[in-house]
């Protein structure tokens, strides 16, 4: 159920049939080398959780792209908001779909460079109690088998940005969107190893000190067949998640739990649940 396409009348319902459970495709806008389009990370995170959604009842948020990307603001058509627009602006959406009824929030995560920021932003929902919980997953991470079987499957042994996972996930998803003809020579998805002699340290370039292209892999050997299984695998364990979620109440007891001993904690100091 896609929350733009519901009517305010049968709003009500929709929250009914999803369980109080409401998705939310986060992502960015940012270069994806010179053969995917900029919005790849929000459409393959919306289609994975519209899919899922068909298959286990929930509520889908609009895309959400305000990611954090500051590492790509040298790239032509990325939307890097001010840093201190990111978390006020992600905690007021949270905040309105649980006015709209929904006690569970799944963000479900499509960019890298937002598992940072997602982390702190959950610990920092500790700071006042709410009477919803957030989780957050990144689609992407494969489960055991299906892992090992993209390892047999792929030709490429190294990636992590348009590389041939996701070339192949947008060759089977918008086909017409994919320029493999103006793929780069596979030496552009290779790190520049720029930082070599700052080993173990991370700067703020880190990332464009070696990917400043945004390319990292070498997606020629991607193929829509290949899209097909990885995206289908990345829906399977979305489903699974999502079913969790509806059954879950350890996390809500938790949660009360923890803000009535955040308002008195000095009650109980040795005490250990």
């Amino acid at each position: 159920m896609l929350w733009m396409e519901i009517t305010s009348e049968n709003f009500g319902r929709a929250l009914a049939q999803s369980g109080g459970l409401c998705l939310l495709p986060t992502g960015c806008i940012e270069r994806h080398g010179p053969h995917l389009p900029l919005g790849t990370d929000q459409i393959m995170a919306d289609a994975v959780a519209v899919r899922a959604a068909e298959v286990e009842p929930a509520v889908v948020f609009p895309s959400y792209y305000f990611g954090k990307i500051f590492t790509a603001r040298h790239c032509a058509g990325t939307v890097a908001l001010n840093r201190r627009l990111l978390l006020p602006l992600l905690e007021a959406t949270v905040e309105e779909i649980a006015r709209n009824g929904f006690d569970r929030i799944l963000i479900v995560n499509g960019h890298g460079g937002n598992i940072s920021m997602l982390r702190f932003f959950l610990r920092s929902l500790l700071e006042q109690p709410r009477d919803y919980v957030v989780y957050s997953t990144n689609y992407y991470e494969l489960e055991d088998g299906p892992r090992q079987r993209w390892h047999n499957l792929r030709q490429s042994d190294f990636g992590g940005h348009a590389d041939e996972m996701e070339t192949s996930v947008m060759l089977y998803l918008r086909p017409e969107l994919v320029r493999m003809e103006a793929l780069s020579a596979p030496e552009d998805g290779q790190s520049r190893q720029r930082m070599s002699a700052l080993p173990d340290l991370e700067t703020s370039v880190s990332w464009y000190a070696e990917h400043p292209t945004h390319y990292a892999g070498d997606a020629r050997a991607a193929t829509a067949q290949k899209g097909e299984f990885l995206f289908n695998a990345c829906v399977d364990r979305l489903v699974k998640q999502m079913r969790a979620i509806k059954a879950d109440e350890v996390c809500p007891e938790l949660q009360r739990e923890f803000y009535d001993r955040a308002e008195h904690p000095a009650d109980e100091p040795d005490a250990a649940p």
